[in-house]
């Protein structure tokens, strides 16, 4: 299990570059083998391979951090992957609200754009 409490790389959760920072960061782990964990916003037991993204200290993040940090990774992996390896830690309503949405939001574009490609094949 790595934690990476997102505080100890960038000063703020505030726009794009930090997010970036924190992309770059997760990236690396996932492709070393970041796995099969529950996305969940709550601690439990620690799983080995799972990586843990630390809120401490952040009362809210706008969606271009949340954007250049996570939803970037849809560029690399899957969603159920991220969902299974990531866990977040020291959240309030606001974060999660945002990461939420904002996923939910990028994986109802990706099927929607993978219906048309399907459509237009035939």
């Amino acid at each position: 299990m790595v934690t990476i409490r997102i505080l100890d790389y960038v000063n703020q959760a505030y726009n794009n570059d930090d997010g970036q920072v924190i992309h770059d960061i997760l990236l690396q782990h996932m492709k070393q083998g970041g796995g099969s964990m529950s996305f969940q916003y709550t601690h439990s037991d620690p799983q080995p391979n799972e990586i843990t993204l630390s809120f401490q200290g952040i009362d809210s993040v706008p969606s271009s951090f949340v954007n250049s940090a996570l939803i970037q990774l849809l560029e690399s992996f899957s969603f159920d992957k991220i969902k299974s390896t990531i866990r977040f830690s020291s959240t309030n309503q606001q974060i999660n609200e945002m990461i939420r949405s904002r996923f939910l939001f990028e994986v109802e574009r990706k099927r929607k754009r993978k219906e048309k490609d399907v459509i237009a094949a035939h």
